[in-house]
């Protein structure tokens, strides 16, 4: 991992690599995660999550009714119930 920030709450912000494979962006890719935009300094992420969502990857290809971004989630604030 590459630390890249510390949060708030004291929790470290970074970017996870196997080997030589960079998961936050792949995650991103696959549509399997948000860019936090609080954090993120990176703008290939962006691209990877417009990408994303213009092919309806992952969680994009959920009708918007049915997507809950983690920071909402943990505020209660969708509408949709957690799993």
């Amino acid at each position: 991992m590459v630390v890249q920030d510390t949060d708030r709450y004291g929790r470290t912000v970074g970017r996870v690599y196997v080997g030589s494979v960079d998961v936050n962006a792949k995650m991103i890719r696959q549509g399997a995660a948000w860019v936090y935009r609080q954090y993120a300094k990176d703008q290939s992420l962006y691209r990877l999550e417009e990408q994303a969502k213009a092919a309806k990857r992952g969680l994009w290809g959920l009708p918007e009714t049915e997507r809950c971004a983690p920071w909402d989630w943990r505020h209660g604030t969708c509408n949709t119930a957690p799993v």
